[in-house]
């Protein structure tokens, strides 16, 4: 029941392409306070894990003052080999 208000799109230097997928957890303030790869259907390459996790970590979302501390969730990012 949240929308994105900050959903950066990752600038990567890597060779390869492919999917990742980031479960996160999103504070009643919108803020991401916890991102890791869902490793099950994500892509092997770190150098692209790595730019996901990092986009995921700069993303924001609205509030939402009743919800739990963490709310869980998830963000696929689909590399595109440069």
């Amino acid at each position: 029941g949240r929308h994105a208000s900050r959903l950066p799109i990752p600038a990567y230097r890597c060779y390869g392409a492919g999917q990742v997928t980031v479960i996160i957890g999103v504070d009643p303030s919108g803020n991401i306070v916890y991102a890791k790869v869902q490793e099950e259907g994500s892509s092997d390459d770190n150098c692209l894990k790595s730019f996901a996790i990092r986009a995921a970590r700069a993303s924001k979302f609205s509030m939402k003052p009743n919800a739990t501390s963490r709310q869980m969730g998830n963000i696929v990012y689909q590399f595109i080999a440069q």
